[in-house]
């Protein structure tokens, strides 16, 4: 008898197994995005995309070695970039906030090391970090849900900001004189009598 229940309790412990496991629990859903994810990014994506827009300008002044331009700018317009990395990364679903974390360290990086070949006026130093940082940050915004960038990167109106580099001068008008500006008489006559007197 001790036999028979040790079998059956065998068999009701591999049936109880196989029932459980085979069962359908619920499953996990995996995180997504949501609209109201969506909308926060929206914001920080805006502030790094206007950054990225900018970034010729700053190739030009290495290109020219205009390095008192490149460290304005470098301190100037990229100055916030560290505090609107990290904003950016903490919105971002835990797998993709790992990937923003190293490329924003890495772009962090290059920026430091842009910012000392320029104190050096090191042209070789300066483009080579140029590139790849703006590599890196390009790596970075691809991370960004595709939602969040096409909404950002919708043309908005710019605002003056004080780190603008350049200030443009309008046309001067031209101006005309007017009709009765004008001299319809000459002064004086070929024999420098005055016009009154010849009259």
């Amino acid at each position: 008898m001790k036999r028979y229940r040790a079998v059956v309790g065998v068999l009701l412990a591999a049936i109880a197994t196989f029932l459980v496991s085979c069962g359908s629990g619920p499953t996990a859903v995996a995180p997504t995005y949501t609209p109201e994810k969506i909308a926060q990014l929206q914001s920080y994506v805006g502030r790094i995309e206007a950054n990225r827009i900018r970034l010729p300008e700053l190739e030009k002044y290495i290109e020219k070695d205009n390095w008192v331009n490149v460290d304005n700018f470098t301190h100037g317009p990229l100055g916030q970039l560290r505090s609107e990395l990290s904003r950016l990364s903490s919105q971002l679903l835990p797998a993709d906030q790992s990937k923003a974390e190293v490329l924003s360290e890495d772009i962090l990086g290059h920026l430091q090391k842009l910012d000392e070949a320029s104190t050096k006026r090191d042209y070789s130093g300066a483009i080579a970090q140029y590139r790849e940082f703006v590599g890196d940050f390009d790596a970075l915004l691809s991370v960004v849900p595709e939602a969040a960038r096409q909404k950002a990167s919708a043309p908005t109106v710019k605002t003056p900001s004080v780190y603008d580099m350049t200030t443009s001068i309008p046309d001067p008008e031209e101006v005309r004189p007017e009709p009765e500006d004008m001299v319809r008489t000459p002064v004086l006559l070929d024999d420098e009598t005055p016009a009154a007197e010849a009259s």
